[in-house]
């Protein structure tokens, strides 16, 4: 009989395996570690950025998710790890705008106006991003450049069909860019999008967008050896997809922060004209100038 001294030690990713006090640490410290360097972040992101280490015992888990989420929520409140390093998209306060008085909502005129940087552009770009969970990055990303954001879960209702059919006209000299998940959904969203633009009740009719979709890719799961899930089997897109790729799925949540930023960046900027844009910010410079000394007429 084999004694209890002698078994083989259990090592993490074994059967029955209990994770140890370093092990819990290691994955803190990780956890703080991403925050750090691509905050602000969503539970969601830390998560799949966990998945992805091969330093830490932290697995694809409902289990592991909810830990993380547990000793997040302690480190917040230790004061570890600041509050603003962490965002949950989906529970923000929708507060009416008010102002203490006449001059403090002038000020905010004053901040508020800008010039439409589309007007000096050869053609329109916008954004449409499946994960609202990551819109706080994308709206950040964007600013500097004035591309609207369209945020959806899924597949975009016809009202939003609707709505962007109207901001496109003829679809001439427009680009969408797309961001989504790597799944059998995620993949079709391009194609039921520019099924949908064309629908002949629609302005536009056969004339359609470009539309691009810039992440997340086969090539992305490989390059960034991002953690997989299995597709859903109640999805009817599945069985082409798993034909295509394999079983294999990914949330755009799981690419590094830092990497999604520069891809966005770098897709937008690919597609504008740098030196109009930034005649636009000299032309709104100037504007500003002229609202500034209207606005202290009304201060006096």
């Amino acid at each position: 009989m084999t004694s209890r001294t002698s078994r083989t030690k259990k090592k993490p990713g074994d059967k029955g395996y209990r994770r140890t006090r370093a092990d819990v640490e290691a994955v803190k410290a990780a956890a703080h570690e991403e925050l750090e360097a691509g905050h602000p972040m969503t539970l969601r992101q830390i998560h799949y950025r966990l998945v992805s280490r091969p330093d830490v015992y932290y697995r694809n888990t409902v289990s592991d998710y909810g830990s993380l989420s547990e000793w997040l929520r302690d480190a917040r409140l230790d004061g570890s790890i600041p509050w603003e390093w962490m965002e949950d998209r989906l529970r923000v306060p929708r507060r009416p705008p008010m102002w203490d008085d006449l001059p403090s909502f002038i000020g905010a005129v004053r901040r508020s106006y800008r010039r439409d940087v589309w007007q000096d552009q050869p053609g329109y770009l916008e954004v449409w991003l499946e994960k609202d969970a990551l819109s706080g990055i994308f709206e950040a990303a964007l600013r500097p450049y004035g591309v609207t954001l369209n945020v959806g879960r899924g597949f975009d209702g016809w009202s939003s069909v609707k709505n962007a059919a109207d901001r496109y006209g003829d679809g001439a000299g427009v680009t969408v860019l797309y961001f989504g998940d790597f799944d059998p959904s995620g993949e079709d969203m391009v194609r039921s999008l520019r099924e949908r633009l064309a629908h002949p009740d629609l302005p536009g009719g056969d004339s359609l967008p470009e539309i691009v979709k810039c992440a997340l890719t086969f090539e992305d799961i490989e390059r960034y050896d991002l953690p997989p899930d299995f597709t859903k089997t109640t999805d009817s897109r599945r069985d082409a997809f798993v034909a295509l790729y394999g079983d294999v799925a990914v949330e755009l949540d799981a690419l590094p922060v830092d990497v999604l930023r520069r891809r966005l960046i770098r897709e937008v900027a690919a597609r504008m004209d740098l030196d109009a844009l930034a005649e636009t910010r000299e032309r709104q410079a100037s504007d500003q100038g002229r609202l500034d000394e209207l606005l202290d007429g009304l201060e006096d």
